[in-house]
């Protein structure tokens, strides 16, 4: 039990060292740190079509999402406080997220990744070893979210940069393992971040999503995370 005890620590550090030369490989604590929202466009692939999208995003978990296709709009909102809501262009509706919506729309609005979030955000990180994934080599790290919430990312050992993460997430009918796959990284506000992310669920392809540009620390107004407050009418 005592050498089992050992290498959960040994495992424990080396995701924080893994954590600090992540932190280092995206751009520095400090630009990081600097980086304290940011205004997204691009689009979204779908097996049927194509979405626009305008995505803007404030720290820690402050996230706006408008998705257009065609006329019709549809909006997704979280201030990190209150419910999530959707407003609909089309049914001129405003509803309440609730339940799994809910709660996976709040994992998404973590501004930023597990290895740079720190103890305030309640994540706790292990180290899971070295992985052979698709033909490439990876370095694996168990993150636990909130004490329940559990996902695992994987580094590219020689840029250091998240190039895949699946979220697993507990539903009636079993596990459903959420794969999100990252590249094209560019820096915004000297942070380097991915372009292109590919979602897939329980390995099935759902959507791909190209940002065009992403624009660091937007002038945002707190207004645009805020329920709208009905007139009456």
């Amino acid at each position: 039990m005592l050498a089992a005890g050992l290498a959960s620590v040994a495992r424990a550090d080396f995701a924080k060292d893994l954590a600090r030369i992540h932190t280092e490989a995206v751009g520095g604590r400090t630009r990081v740190n600097e980086l304290k929202s940011l205004k997204a466009t691009g689009v979204t692939r779908l097996e049927h079509g194509e979405l626009k999208f305008m995505l803007w995003a404030a720290r820690p978990n402050q996230i706006r999402t408008e998705i257009t296709s065609g006329a019709r709009t549809t909006v997704q909102v979280w201030d990190g406080k209150a419910e999530p809501w959707r407003a609909d262009s089309q049914t001129r509706k405003i509803t309440l997220l609730r339940g799994e919506q809910a709660e996976e729309f709040k994992t998404e609005a973590e501004f930023d990744d597990p290895l740079l979030a720190g103890a305030d955000r309640k994540v706790s990180l292990d180290y899971a070893g070295e992985v052979e994934l698709e033909g490439r080599e990876l370095l694996k790290v168990l993150v636990t979210q909130n004490f329940t919430e559990l996902s695992f990312v994987y580094l590219d050992p020689a840029s250091y940069l998240i190039v895949r993460r699946d979220v697993v997430r507990r539903r009636r009918g079993g596990e459903v393992v959420v794969r999100t796959d990252y590249s094209d990284f560019r820096a915004v506000g000297g942070v380097m971040m991915p372009h292109r992310l590919v979602v897939s669920r329980n390995g099935k392809r759902m959507h791909e999503t190209v940002i065009d540009r992403i624009e660091p620390n937007p002038a945002l107004s707190d207004s645009i995370f805020k329920l709208p407050v009905s007139d009456g009418k």
